[in-house]
């Protein structure tokens, strides 16, 4: 298992973000409203930008029907 940094996991976290949320059929805004996250703050998630906590990964993950690994894991 490789050690990867806050940048790699930042960067996998945005990307498998925005394909769970799209795999799922839905934009920024309908994520946004159902997991109870601002939209601007989804955004800058998938930009790279956010810094979500717990709470949120674990809000967005629930909305996904996903688990926050899957959120987290390395791109392959």
């Amino acid at each position: 298992m490789t050690n990867r940094g806050y940048d790699d996991l930042r960067r996998d976290l945005a990307s498998n973000l925005r394909r769970i949320r799209k795999d799922a059929g839905l934009s920024q805004d309908q994520l946004s409203t159902l997991a109870q996250v601002d939209r601007s703050y989804v955004s800058q998630i998938e930009r790279e930008v956010g810094n979500p906590s717990l709470h949120v990964l674990s809000s967005l993950a629930r909305t996904l029907n996903s688990d926050v690994l899957d959120l987290l894991s390395a791109n392959m």
